[in-house]
């Protein structure tokens, strides 16, 4: 594509909580790409001072339409966490309100596909982010440190199979076991706050303590994809937790593999690539 029809094209970035967003938002930027951020209130932490941006409650989403339209964007991009759903009841409009109708009665990934749909709807395309930043996952059999087996191996089962039983209930998409016992369980509050939670309550004379996380089952990955990254492998390490174990080609690195596996090594950290079907 010429540099004159990149310059032509507008990227709107719907951007939520984490890094993600901002390093979408520099790949376009790089690729000279044009784009108009709009900020989540209470979502959206990183700084976008870089580039033309507004913040808006996720509920206005005829609003956040109009900013889009205005600002000649044809194509948007939904990225970053949204932590707390109970914001999308703040002042919405008429839209937001018919949206939260079918999420009391289906879940949260529901209200996120039907937010992707109303964008469409609104004539604008909706890239899914793996298009400008293509997913690395851990793959499938992948091991950093020595084969699981006996209590490990049995704590690490516990907690897939509990995330797999709770994925109809939208609760959250990691845990943390020790010797057979759940110490944390993701909330709203994300897996970095998670980890603090349960630091304190780590027996160091048990068994290693778990980290697992995983997809929901039938999650739109396009739209809610797990992340890890290096600043989880520093809060893993100054929490004690030895051992994360990440759903094999569906939860992505914030980083390269390179990246995570030195960062990993370096905290003494063993990673394992799991799955629902063992």
């Amino acid at each position: 594509m010429s540099e004159v029809a990149k310059l032509s094209r507008k990227y709107g970035l719907i951007c939520g909580a984490g890094r993600e967003p901002l390093t979408i938002a520099k790949i376009l930027s790089k690729q000279h790409v044009s784009v108009f951020i709009i900020k989540l209130y209470g979502e959206a932490d990183a700084d976008y001072s870089e580039f033309e941006h507004i913040e808006l409650k996720i509920g206005q989403l005829e609003k956040i339409s109009k900013y889009l339209a205005d600002a000649g964007c044809t194509e948007i991009v939904l990225s970053g966490k949204i932590r707390n759903l109970s914001l999308f009841k703040i002042n919405p409009d008429f839209s937001a309100l018919k949206i939260l109708a079918q999420h009391i009665k289906l879940g949260d990934n529901v209200l996120l596909e039907s937010v992707s749909k109303f964008f469409e709807e609104e004539g604008f395309i909706v890239v899914p982010q793996d298009k400008i930043r293509p997913r690395e996952c851990l793959p499938a059999g992948y091991v950093l440190g020595s084969i699981p087996e006996g209590r490990i191996a049995d704590d690490i089962q516990i907690g897939i199979s509990y995330l797999a039983q709770s994925s109809q209930f939208d609760i959250g998409q990691a845990v943390i076991v020790q010797s057979g016992r759940f110490i944390a369980i993701e909330a709203t509050e994300g897996t970095d706050a998670m980890i603090k939670r349960a630091s304190g309550m780590i027996n160091p004379d048990n068994s290693p303590a778990i980290f697992i996380k995983m997809a929901k089952l039938n999650q739109s990955l396009e739209l809610d994809l797990p992340v890890f990254g290096l600043e989880t492998i520093k809060i893993l390490q100054a929490s004690d937790i030895k051992i994360a174990c990440l759903h094999a080609e569906n939860c992505k690195l914030s980083v390269g593999l390179n990246d995570i596996e030195s960062a990993a090594m370096q905290a003494g950290i063993s990673l394992y690539a799991v799955d629902y079907e063992g």
